[in-house]
């Protein structure tokens, strides 16, 4: 059964009101057309670290503890986000078991890549590529299941490119996790169609808050893992943040405590970071404004 009980109805109301800021950002009620589009779009980046965080929370069965509830609310989060939660759970999860993998490590130049260029695809992911990214991704999908390995076998070799490789073989040729990511897509593509649609002329409002919770979410990607070392295991950085802000992040600024105890709620992490008796590594704003620094060259121990 699920567990309602426990704090899951702040859980309840943090829903709501992610559902109200997608409504309006769908246009799906009256008051979206008497307000300034601008504070559509401002409320729909604010709110994306909150929406993923729900998200999140389901990838890990946290949300309500039932595995049916959790995964059918994810799927719907990743919907109206445009990021299908097959394909974004997979990452995440290959994220915890092998973080700072080959495609885990955005910041890194490899020594055999020219600067200029690199730093043009960083600074793209940086702003919005991961995100993309994560919408793409799942396209495949609607290929033969034999195209699959070839898919995939674009992502080049090596020794953690192969592991990763498999695990998305394994995955990805799952009938039933194929056939929900398909679902998603379509209907991904049939709510942003009616969302253009009741848009009209103002079609750019919603695309403006598309971009906004796409860019939000691509910032704060790799923030708590940026020029980290390669081989960090377990290992991200905690920030400071006040209690407010951690509400609307889910406590996401405890990135290295949920790394090493991901069977935590997210309303857990704060009391496990004090008893850790670890301290902040500084302020998770700074955190995020730390990438714009660019590139930097790490090397394995």
């Amino acid at each position: 059964m699920p567990r309602w009980a426990n704090g899951n109805s702040v859980n309840v109301v943090l829903l709501g009101g992610v559902a109200f800021v997608a409504a309006l950002q769908l246009h799906l009620l009256p008051l979206s057309g008497q307000m300034p589009a601008m504070t559509i779009v401002l409320l729909a980046a604010l709110t994306a670290p909150l929406h993923y965080g729900l998200m999140h929370e389901t990838m890990h069965g946290h949300l309500f503890g039932h595995e049916p509830t959790d995964r059918a609310i994810g799927r719907a989060l990743g919907i109206v986000l445009g990021l299908p939660w097959e394909t974004m759970r997979f990452g995440h999860l290959a994220h915890h078991s092998m973080n700072r993998h080959t495609f885990d490590r955005p910041e890194v130049l490899e020594p055999d890549r020219a600067r200029l260029p690199a730093t043009g695809v960083y600074y793209f992911k940086l702003i919005v590529g991961h995100a993309v990214s994560y919408a793409l991704m799942p396209l495949p999908a609607l290929f033969p299941v034999s195209t699959t390995g070839r898919v995939l076998g674009l992502m080049g070799s090596g020794p953690g490119v192969d592991q990763l490789r498999n695990r998305a073989l394994v995955t990805f040729t799952n009938p039933k996790r194929r056939n929900a990511i398909r679902f998603d897509i379509a209907a991904i593509f049939a709510l942003f169609g009616f969302a253009f649609w009741a848009w009209g002329a103002s079609w750019p409002v919603f695309a403006g808050c598309v971009v906004a919770r796409w860019s939000v979410l691509s910032l704060l990607d790799n923030a708590p893992h940026y020029g980290m070392p390669l081989e960090s295991g377990l290992d991200a950085r905690n920030t400071s943040l006040p209690a407010v802000a951690r509400l609307l992040v889910m406590n996401g600024n405890y990135h290295g405590t949920h790394h090493r105890n991901p069977q935590l709620r997210w309303h857990e992490l704060p009391r496990a970071f004090e008893h850790s008796g670890a301290l902040p590594e500084g302020n998770w704003l700074a955190a995020v404004a730390r990438q714009f620094r660019g590139l930097v060259i790490l090397e394995s121990p």
